[in-house]
């Protein structure tokens, strides 16, 4: 028996790990909106539901961070799922609320939202009371990105306002 140690080639390579994400804040300055409904027959071949219901909200605004993406105009389509309700969510497993698509023209999002809330955000947009949309998510690869988390707000706080005076210079 020799008192050699292994060498290195012979053990086992290590899988390597996934780098984590880099999480970014992605903040809107809200200048428009507008929302949209249709109800009709569903016809699909078995259906669910004998009607089919959509209705979303869209946010236009100014893309204020990050920095330095193609364009700086955003359109943020919030969409009521009643699978989001309280009750009929705790068995999901989401990845994300949605996702966010840079084109040339825009920065396109498609979150979900409890179908519960639509009414007191329109009740705030159409008192011209939220000014900002502020989303937490992946950075950009590939032209799209994952949404974490959403926030409308009146204001933005200390933090927040740092990166709207570096947005704007």
């Amino acid at each position: 028996m020799t008192g050699e140690a292994k060498s290195p080639k012979s053990a086992k390579k290590k899988r390597r790990r996934k780098p984590r994400e880099e999480i970014v804040d992605y903040v809107v300055a809200i200048e428009d909106w507008d929302w949209g409904y249709s109800f009709s027959l569903n016809s699909e071949r078995q259906p669910i539901d004998p009607y089919d219901e959509f209705r979303h909200l869209q946010v236009k605004g100014r893309l204020l961070r990050p920095a330095g993406q193609k364009t700086d105009r955003a359109e943020i389509s919030l969409l009521p799922s009643s699978d989001l309700e309280e009750e009929r969510r705790r068995d999901l497993h989401p990845i994300a609320l949605g996702s966010l698509h840079l084109t040339e023209g825009a920065v396109l999002g498609n979150i979900g939202i409890p179908r519960d809330a639509l009414t007191p955000i329109l009740q705030m947009l159409i008192a011209d009371r939220f000014r900002f949309v502020l989303m937490r998510g992946t950075r950009f690869r590939h032209r799209s990105a994952k949404v974490n988390s959403l926030r409308l707000e009146t204001k933005l706080t200390e933090d927040d306002m740092a990166l709207e005076e570096e947005a704007a210079t």
